[in-house]
């Protein structure tokens, strides 16, 4: 038996499982994420200045339905590189608040991307009831 879901209630369910905030980190090391990845494949990002950032489940003010593929979208938030230095990332991932379980993670497209200081590396924070994990 198949559980559907209108797209109402496909909203709402991922409205709720999303509680507390999410950690967006990013990583240094040249890796693609697998759906077998653990926290211990990435090397968060080590220069000077570098912070994680906390994204509350109450930021994820955008959603939708496609194609029976729900979503939840937050504002974009900016990783500034303040290390003096040019510095590169090759993406980034998301654990939970103890940073303990690792929720997501995401290839930037044209990895690495190199950023001079002040400049950032932009993501838009995506819940979504989908794995794009080959």
């Amino acid at each position: 038996m198949n559980q559907v879901y209108p797209n109402a209630g496909l909203v709402l369910f991922l409205q709720r499982m999303a509680l507390g905030d999410f950690h967006f980190h990013l990583y240094a090391n040249n890796y693609t994420p697998v759906k077998g990845s653990t926290l211990l494949n990435f090397t968060e990002a080590p220069w000077l200045g570098y912070v994680d950032i906390a994204v509350a489940a109450a930021a994820f003010t955008l959603y939708g339905v496609a194609g029976n593929v729900g979503s939840l979208l937050a504002a974009p938030i900016a990783f500034v590189n303040t290390s003096g230095a040019p510095q590169s990332a090759y993406g980034y991932y998301v654990t939970d608040t103890s940073d303990t379980i690792l929720l997501a993670a995401a290839i930037f497209d044209a990895s690495p991307i190199s950023q001079n200081n002040g400049d950032s590396w932009l993501v838009t924070p995506v819940l979504g009831d989908f794995s794009q994990f080959g």
